[in-house]
């Protein structure tokens, strides 16, 4: 025997949800606190044409453009460090090696004294000077086009093409 509030056949499944019946528009008051709101039973069939269908095919949509988790594995930090160090320490060692060698060769003793070299970014190198008198006597030894810095920009392989001096008082060296 079927229920007399449900209009679906015996063999029908249970409904996947509830939602609160909607009120028809009559333009008057709500109905009073007193009153029960009835539960509509929700089908298959009426998610396919309602609100939480076009959610659904949202949401799914969002996962399906969403990358998958594993596509780049976490590399574990035994793998990662040798070739960090490599790149970043053992390359820029030897490249601030190779400069510091032939700038201390075409810098007097006293000036060498007064400066101290920075980090190499995008060929770029950084000198830190004690005072600016030290900074303009390395601006025009190293000044762009003279034979010093060609000699610097050969022994470093081209890696080094540029050079950069900053006052840092904070730099005594010597």
């Amino acid at each position: 025997m079927r229920p007399k509030h449900t209009n679906q056949p015996d063999n029908a499944k249970p409904p996947a949800a509830f939602k609160k019946k909607s009120r028809a528009r009559t333009g008057g008051k709500a109905s009073s606190a007193k009153s029960v709101q009835r539960l509509q039973r929700i089908t298959v069939d009426d998610l396919r044409s309602s609100q939480e269908r076009i959610r659904l095919n949202t949401l799914q949509r969002k996962i399906a453009l969403a990358p998958p988790l594993d596509r780049h594995p976490p590399e574990k930090l035994g793998d990662f460090l040798p070739s960090w160090f490599e790149k970043n320490v053992v390359q820029s060692g030897e490249l601030l090696a190779l400069a510091s060698e032939t700038i201390q060769a075409a810098l007097p003793a006293k000036l060498w004294c007064n400066i101290a070299l920075g980090p190499v970014q995008r060929g770029l190198l950084t000198i830190y000077c004690s005072s600016s008198t030290a900074k303009m006597e390395l601006d025009m030894i190293l000044r762009a086009g003279s034979s010093n810095l060609r000699h610097l920009q050969i022994a470093t392989k081209g890696l080094i093409f540029k050079v950069k001096s900053v006052v840092d008082r904070s730099i005594v060296t010597g």
